[in-house]
């Protein structure tokens, strides 16, 4: 039976909480450590630890959240609720970190700094972003509408961080360039994004009812769920894309504006930069659609990575030449959101082949600790950056910086991701779901598991 196709509303919709979530993702990934090193004048050594520390803290809680949503049960249903209940917390986290006490100690800034940006990331953002990401599978079961409304997230959401990285340094430095800028810029992000959270929770809808043939969610102990997940190669193989994806994206958003100031001069050509990248991405969402039809996720995906990987090699051949650098992140984007755009449908595919393969369904701990592969890696990736920078001897409040640290700079923006995305590529090439996943749907449909076994059977094996 042919499943209703979901509106173009409700999609768009769903692509409005991403792309609020995305304000708040880019505040926090790209645009906090600059003001804390350039704005407040804390080490970029002690910003990576605060940054690390709090990743791995986030990894715990969306471990807790995953639980949390599996559990929740509401008349808006276990997901959607969540949008609602997080639209003021996630007003008042994107301006309480960037109100940091201009005078205070170093120590009692670390303090507010950890405090305040574990309350965004943490907190808010994982009890927000994590089911809003599940809501995908619980809006529709069909393959095809999973991947557009995906798609629609994608083309959307970007703009978020786009707008953020992209803007956020001129308006600043037209409105003075000091933390009162910063925070006045804040509130205008934190308005816009409880609007857009709102939009989403009204239009969106949870189509999926529990299935009558599955045991309760709450009636698989956590440890046999996840048990479950590390039986799924393929969910696997996508959480290692999401860790490298998470790198790249930390790396890339958290060292554009400094190299934007130190290895090209004007820190406002973080626009260009920016733009020359998410331009393309943002389009690539609407143009790889008739090739996945064609060819599939997986080759068009892996197309993605390799073409990534040429963008980037362009720009490392003529480092600080703008025409040069602007070709190589057109091309970069073009690649990056290709991958982009299809990722999410790939790790909601995933939650049905784990399905079949165990009996055990479990589409929030798919995505939660996706998530969390995701985070650690961009903590680590900006704990890096920040001891790297440091050790260079960069300061953000200094009139100049030595050559070592803009060499470092140089080399973070340019060269890691060439290791990020090689691994993005080799990994998608054994990803072979494409085939298989038709028969898995076809299995599922019929009340079928793994080898034609029960649940119960299937779960044991």
């Amino acid at each position: 039976m042919e499943e209703k196709k979901l509106s173009f509303k409700t999609r768009l919709s769903y692509s409005f909480g991403d792309l609020a979530c995305n304000i708040l993702f880019a505040a926090t990934a790209n645009m906090a450590s600059y003001f804390y090193t350039n704005i407040v004048g804390m080490s970029a050594a002690v910003v990576g630890t605060i940054l690390l520390l709090s990743r791995m803290f986030d990894g715990f809680s969306d471990a807790i959240m995953g639980v949390i949503v599996d559990r929740t049960k509401s008349k808006y249903g276990k997901a959607r609720v969540w949008v609602l209940r997080m639209i003021i917390p996630f007003g008042a986290a994107a301006v309480l970190m960037f109100m940091v006490p201009a005078h205070a100690s170093a120590m009692a800034q670390a303090i507010y700094v950890f405090i305040t940006y574990n309350f965004a990331v943490t907190i808010v953002y994982t009890a927000l972003n994590l089911p809003y990401g599940a809501m995908a599978v619980l809006m529709t079961t069909s393959q095809n509408e999973r991947t557009v409304l995906n798609m629609y997230r994608m083309c959307i959401a970007p703009i978020g961080a786009v707008v953020v990285t992209a803007f956020t340094l001129p308006m600043a430095n037209r409105l003075g360039g000091d933390q009162r800028a910063w925070i006045m810029i804040s509130i205008g992000y934190a308005i816009i994004s409880m609007i857009l959270l709102f939009i989403c929770f009204l239009n969106c809808k949870e189509q999926v009812s529990e299935d009558p043939t599955a045991v309760a969610d709450t009636a698989v102990p956590v440890g046999k769920s996840i048990g479950a997940l590390f039986k799924n190669r393929y969910w696997l193989i996508i959480a290692g894309v999401f860790i490298l994806w998470g790198m790249y994206f930390s790396l890339n958003g958290m060292m554009v504006s400094y190299y934007a100031q130190y290895a090209l001069g004007n820190n406002e050509r973080v626009t260009l930069l920016t733009l020359a990248e998410k331009i393309p991405l943002i389009l690539s969402v609407v143009l790889v659609a008739p090739f996945v039809k064609k060819l599939g996720k997986r080759k068009c995906s892996i197309a993605g990575s390799v073409l990534f990987l040429a963008g980037a090699a362009i720009m490392a051949a003529q480092p600080y030449n703008l025409t040069t650098l602007t070709v190589g992140l057109i091309v970069r984007g073009l690649g990056g959101g290709t991958v982009g755009a299809l990722i999410y449908g790939l790790l909601a595919d995933t939650v049905e082949y784990g399905h079949w393969y165990t009996g055990i369904r479990n589409e929030e701990l798919c995505y939660c600790a996706s998530a969390v592969g995701y985070k650690l890696g961009g903590g680590l990736t900006n704990a890096v950056c920040g001891f790297v920078m440091s050790h260079a001897g960069f300061d953000g409040l200094a009139a100049s910086v030595p050559e070592s640290a803009v060499a470092a700079i140089q080399n973070l923006y340019l060269m890691v991701p060439f290791i990020a995305w090689g691994g993005i590529a080799v990994l998608l090439f054994f990803y072979h779901l494409d085939k298989e996943y038709a028969y898995v749907e076809s299995e599922l449909a019929e009340g079928r598991w793994r080898l034609g076994s029960t649940r119960q059977e299937a779960a044991e094996l």
